[in-house]
């Protein structure tokens, strides 16, 4: 064989050297230091670069958008002062068309009102009113009674002294109407001289509706406003403007020269900060008011503001990321030569503690070499043992080599692992079994092997020792089970002994007692007969008894046959049985159908006959007997229950432990017959089942049996065998 290469860097776990730390030049930890103090400096300031551009570009922004937002308001609001004009154009065209009817019979100026009215957009104007000079009403277009003074109202007082223009009033409630509105009205002038005045009643909902639709977002105003500082309309929470008065502060209200402007300011009535744009219709006066609310306005700056702030954080954290990535990798550098250290220290230990090495193997240049710990197993020097394939071979004990060889020569032509244990003989004439995994590394021959030796003799020792024990316990066992198997012989003969033993002086008593009641009766007193009755009762309860006891005995030995059982077909049966035995009774019977188990069929007739027969004997007197079976379902132990109730006498659940206790009777012979026997029969038989059986009543109301099965039936086995030795 030819020389086998050594394992590269493997040091025997107890060498001093290999057990110290690696230790790092201090100039390594300084350079290590500054290197980390560099990145985190550079770092910081190129995250603190990126956070100072990002919020400069987003005020700029903030500043660009307000100012765009203020040339948009303005805008806006010269449209709607514009539409609005309009309104107050055709309002002011239907005045001057009815004060030139006016005054015209009543008839043609109701058709006249009407008409203009049309003419106007529904809901607009709610009615037409004209006052005489005097300020009095003479005329309302709902047909209500004329006669009201309007001689203290401003406007009228703005009419009769203002010339020939078109005057508008501040808002009222029209409790009417239900509803705010207010006047606009043309004078009468005949000649130059005061006649009275036309006045159209306006809404200042409709209107609020009109200037609502401009809104963009719900937070968006526009308003009228009153020269004299009240609310006309307002788009927002109209009903609640109209008792408010627009703030004096305001540039139109400070100013009343100035035509349009814009301002910031938050909202009197809700709070909201908004850019406001107003315009002054000349006509009227009326200043036409429209307000961006500025969470709309630098919305799209709050979304955008928000990616910023994401990006500049993500720029931020892959910034130090880097950084951290940077130093981590200079510190892994550092840390690679004594991480490599310390996983050869504790691969060496791990091998020493489960005394398992690694061994590769070159068929090609048959070389061979092995780890420190297959040293350690063959009990080898490393210095001076050199591995090969033949001088493991040698080491292979003589006893095992014809086994190892035909396995070995098995893997190779399968082309399988090699997994076998064998024994060794080490230099000092001490046996070790080893455990030989071998692993091709190419399906071609003559290529690489690799595997494992693991020192399994203390294991092996633990087999060896656990098979003999074994051995003498199954011995044990088979040896009592002989013995359990005489006694259960010698038992069965027993009880038959005793049975027919029994049974003969049993008979001797009962005949002669019915001989002397036969032939001496007449002689005996009424005492003396009692005495011969009560004989006679107790032989054949005994004679119940020992064919009960027998009974049990047979079911306790039975062999059982479990299949699949009709528990509902079975229990029918039975009750024809209990009814044709006593047919002047009447029970009603309640047999849930498809009841169904896998068990003895034999065995569950003796079960259901017990149950079945209990609650037909204590239901005897019972007027309206009522005995019912039905399942329960699978129950949380995975055995299938099923019960059988009854409405019967009953018993104290005092003694319930009684219930299933040979010869135990919760009941006096005179009340109800029986041997105390049938309960614990049935118990005896789910026993055997691996089931159970448990019961609850109470005294005049009944009792309720429940028995239950295992889903899976038990294994068949019989008490008393008559095969083996």
């Amino acid at each position: 064989m030819t020389k086998a290469d050594r394992l590269p860097g493997r040091e025997r776990a107890t060498d001093p050297a290999a057990q110290r730390p690696a230790q790092v030049p201090a100039v390594k930890h300084r350079r290590w230091r500054s290197m980390t103090l560099v990145v985190v400096l550079f770092t910081a300031l190129a995250v603190a670069m990126v956070w100072g551009l990002s919020l400069r570009l987003q005020a700029q922004l903030r500043e660009q958008m307000i100012d765009q937002a203020e040339v948009r308001v303005q805008q806006l609001t010269d449209a709607m002062g514009g539409q609005t004009q309009a309104f107050f154009r055709l309002l002011d065209r239907a005045l001057l068309d009815l004060r030139l009817q006016w005054p015209s019979p009543p008839d043609d100026f109701a058709q006249a009102v009407d008409q203009a009215l049309v003419a106007l957009p529904p809901g607009l104007v709610s009615h037409v009113t004209v006052v005489d000079a005097a300020g009095v009403v003479v005329f309302n277009s709902l047909g209500m009674p004329s006669g009201e003074s309007m001689t203290d109202r401003p406007y009228f007082q703005q009419l009769r002294d203002g010339g020939d223009g078109l005057v508008m009033g501040e808002p009222v409630w029209a409790p009417l109407h239900d509803r705010w509105l207010f006047v606009v009205g043309r004078p009468i002038l005949r000649d130059g001289r005061f006649e009275g005045a036309v006045h159209l009643l306006v809404s200042t909902e409709y209107l609020a509706d009109v200037l609502g639709r401009l809104a963009l977002t719900d937070q968006d105003l526009v308003a009228l406003g009153h020269p004299n500082g009240r609310f006309l309309a307002r788009s927002l929470d109209n009903a609640t403007a109209m008792e408010q008065e627009l703030q004096s502060d305001r540039p139109f209200l400070a100013d009343r020269q100035a035509q349009r402007g814009t301002y910031r300011q938050t909202g009197a009535l809700d709070g909201v900060a908004r850019l406001y744009g107003w315009a002054r219709i000349r006509s009227s006066g009326v200043v036409v008011v429209v307000g961006l609310s500025e969470a709309g306005v630098l919305k799209p700056l709050t979304n955008a503001r928000q990616q910023a702030l994401l990006l500049t954080a993500l720029l931020s954290l892959g910034l130090a990321a880097i950084g951290a990535w940077i130093g981590w990798l200079q510190w892994r550098l550092e840390q690679g030569q004594t991480d490599t250290q310390q996983s050869r220290r504790r691969l060496q230990e791990a091998q020493r503690i489960a005394r398992l090495g690694h061994w590769r193997f070159d068929a090609s240049s048959d070389r061979m070499s092995w780890s420190t710990e297959v040293y350690r197993i063959f009990g080898q020097d490393r210095a001076r043992f050199e591995p090969s394939f033949g001088r493991y071979w040698a080491l292979v004990d003589p006893h095992d080599k014809a086994r190892l060889q035909e396995r070995f020569d098995e893997a190779l032509a399968r082309r399988i692992d090699f997994d076998e244990v064998h024994r060794i003989v080490r230099p000092d004439g001490s046996e070790r079994h080893v455990r030989v995994l071998c692993q091709s590394e190419s399906a071609e021959p003559g290529s690489m092997y690799h595997g494992t030796i693991q020192d399994v003799t203390e294991l092996r020792q633990a087999q060896l020792a656990l098979e003999q024990l074994n051995t003498g316990l199954k011995q044990r066992v088979q040896a009592r089970t002989r013995e359990l198997r005489a006694l259960n012989r010698e038992l069965e003969s027993f009880t038959y002994s005793v049975s027919h033993d029994l049974r003969t002086p049993l008979r001797s008593i009962h005949g002669f007692a019915t001989l002397l009641q036969e032939s001496e009766a007449g002689r005996l007193s009424d005492e003396g007969r009692d005495f011969l009755r009560r004989i006679q009762q107790s032989a054949r309860r005994m004679g119940l008894l020992i064919t009960d006891l027998l009974s049990l005995a047979q079911h306790s030995r039975a062999e059982l046959h479990p299949e699949w059982v009709d528990l509902s077909a079975l229990a029918r049966q039975v009750a024809s049985e209990l009814e044709s035995g006593e047919p002047q009774r009447t029970v009603r019977w309640d047999i849930e159908p498809g009841l169904r188990a896998q068990a003895d069929p034999t065995l569950m007739r003796v079960v259901l006959q017990n149950l079945l027969g209990n609650a037909w004997k204590y239901t005897g007197q019972t007027a309206q007997a009522h005995i019912r079976m039905h399942g329960t379902g699978v129950e949380s132990d995975g055995q299938r229950g099923f019960c059988v109730s009854d409405n019967g006498a009953g018993f104290d659940m005092a003694y319930a432990d009684q219930l299933f206790q040979p010869f135990k009777r919760l009941h006096a012979h005179h009340q109800f017959e029986g041997t105390g026997i049938g309960l614990a029969t049935v118990a005896r038989v789910l026993q055997r089942h691996g089931g159970r059986v448990q019961g609850e009543g109470a005294v005049g109301q009944g009792a309720r049996f429940c028995f239950y099965l295992p889903v899976e039936p038990v294994r068949s086995f019989t008490d008393s065998g008559t095969n083996g030795a």
